[in-house]
């Protein structure tokens, strides 16, 4: 059983979250708050193992929230979550140690990974917990991207690495993830140059070739297309909030 902390000021969101964990059954005792202070007086009266909050609350910023958290609760993983104008501030999340950051509103894809990252444990929507076929050939197929997307990967080459007609395969990843092949394949890449943006000193256009795509300004498209900034503005922010967060220590 995980202790999991949920803080948002709205109740929607939190209950959205909530209806999720309970959804897919992860074993999980769910304790929330709707403003920083108040989760702040539940992290120094209850061990949390998973905190997941918003970014701009009342009182208390989440990345302030984060900050106290990891003092208090060494072993504690935080989760990020931001809407579109809020993503600046969500980029310095990486400097706490944040497992993750998820954007408003929740995926519930992108959710469910991150928790079955977090946990090692996968979600299971009703039913007994039996693995499908189907669900065992596109963990495959995940598993399978994640080895190779840094190289020119089709969906005709991940079909026959699980023995599926390129279409078939289309339509079974589609009904068991809720996205397409392709998308799930660009997020992954862009979630990985992300992180390289703010965590290491290669160029655009080599963060680019990295992650699989061979075309910058294509790649620049879609950055900006999937997170609102380009690549250069997202780099930059995160080196300025970092600045800031310095000068704050000095």
């Amino acid at each position: 059983m995980f202790n999991v902390l949920v803080v948002d000021d709205e109740h929607v969101q939190r209950e959205g979250i909530k209806d999720l964990i309970s959804e897919y059954r992860f074993p999980f005792h769910v304790l929330e708050a709707d403003n920083g202070r108040a989760a702040e007086t539940i992290l120094n009266r209850h061990p949390i193992d998973i905190l997941i909050t918003d970014v701009k609350m009342p009182l208390m910023s989440g990345l302030e929230l984060g900050r106290l958290a990891k003092k208090t609760q060494d072993n504690l993983k935080i989760v990020i979550c931001s809407g579109y104008d809020e993503f600046e501030y969500a980029k310095t999340a990486i400097k706490l140690g944040v497992v993750n950051y998820l954007l408003k509103p929740l995926v519930t894809e992108e959710f469910l990974e991150v928790m079955e990252e977090i946990t090692h444990i996968r979600p299971h929507a009703g039913g007994p917990e039996v693995e499908s076929e189907e669900s065992k050939v596109i963990r495959q197929v995940k598993e399978f991207v994640k080895d190779h997307f840094q190289r020119d990967l089709s969906l005709t080459e991940v079909a026959n690495e699980v023995y599926l007609s390129p279409g078939y395969l289309s339509i079974l990843f589609k009904k068991e993830t809720g996205m397409n092949f392709s998308k799930y394949l660009t997020d992954l890449r862009l979630r990985k140059a992300g992180y390289l943006l703010l965590n290491s000193n290669m160029k655009i256009n080599d963060i680019a070739a990295f992650v699989g795509i061979d075309n910058t300004s294509y790649f620049c498209r879609l950055f900006k297309t999937n997170y609102g900034v380009s690549p250069l503005q997202y780099r930059e922010s995160g080196n300025v909030h970092a600045s800031l967060d310095q000068e704050q220590v000095q």
